[in-house]
């Protein structure tokens, strides 16, 4: 089955989907499960695997004094503006998997160097995202081949049109198995990267909210 690994809710500050909005749509959309990954929240998770709609992987995109690192397997909230090591520790005391969200984003990725010094403490590399250029995904999984780690993807969706645009293609059923899967490399990948259009409409979006937040990123 498919699987989305990245979607926002409207309990993150630039999410756009209520969550049961989410789920419908993931259906229609033939997804098999997905993984709500607000930014430095867990409500929105913990809300849509109550409705038990659809298999739902708890998750958070957590953002780090370097950028943003993805938590799955979480219930619990973690700090944000640790440092990525900090963030990786806590993530593994709840049992959770470390994975490095998208590294080569201009705004938010923690960069090739931090993937790197932190290779054998992260669990996998988000090696395609639907908002990301076909260069960044190219180079992230890469750079995953190169380090010999898990691979992971999703759409980053924040808005409905964008919502199981990428993901994993998995032969499981509930979250945990899906999980494992990912660790043990047993998946493949799909998607499509950010078109021109889609770029404009990130730009103008990430440069309108950041400004409105008063030059703080999320």
């Amino acid at each position: 089955m498919k699987a989305d690994m990245h979607i926002h809710s409207i309990y993150s500050p630039d999410g756009r989907m209520k969550i049961r909005h989410i789920l419908k749509l993931a259906r229609k959309k033939g997804l098999g499960a997905i993984a709500i990954t607000d930014h430095n929240e867990i409500k929105g998770a913990l809300f849509a695997e109550k409705l038990k709609i659809m298999p739902v992987i708890k998750g958070i995109e957590i953002s780090t004094a370097s950028g943003h690192v993805l938590a799955y397997g979480v219930e619990e909230l973690i700090p944000r503006g640790l440092s990525i090591e900090e963030t990786i520790e806590k993530i593994k005391d709840l049992g959770g998997i470390a994975v490095a969200a998208h590294p080569y984003r201009f705004w938010s990725g923690i960069g090739e160097e931090n993937v790197t010094k932190n290779s054998a403490k992260f669990d996998a590399i988000e090696v395609f995202n639907g908002r990301c250029s076909p260069r960044s995904n190219s180079r992230a999984r890469e750079l995953a081949t190169k380090l010999r780690k898990p691979l992971t993807a999703g759409s980053d969706a924040h808005f409905p049109d964008e919502l199981g645009k990428a993901g994993i293609i998995v032969h499981a059923d509930s979250p945990e198995e899906i999980l494992e899967a990912v660790l043990k490399g047993d998946i493949d990948i799909f998607g499509q990267s950010r078109s021109k259009v889609e770029t404009a409409r990130y730009v103008i979006k990430a440069v309108t909210e950041w400004i409105g937040r008063g030059f703080k990123k999320i």
